[in-house]
């Protein structure tokens, strides 16, 4: 039994006038590709709690 996992992100609403800032897109730092699962790691994440997560994702991947 294979079970399926998806991360959804939060939808957040800005309240009144919004306002003029550039917009920041994030930048992928890491990108992890390991049979059918793809890890995707950003700038300014915590490297500690990103590395828990690799160290899980390979683990449960095999």
């Amino acid at each position: 039994m294979e079970e399926k996992h998806d991360i959804v992100a939060p939808v957040f609403k800005a309240k009144g006038k919004p306002v003029s800032k550039a917009k920041i897109s994030p930048r992928p730092v890491v990108k992890m590709r390991g049979g059918n699962i793809q890890l995707t790691i950003f700038k300014g994440t915590n490297p500690s709690l990103a590395a828990e997560v690799v160290k899980a994702v390979v683990h449960y991947a095999h």
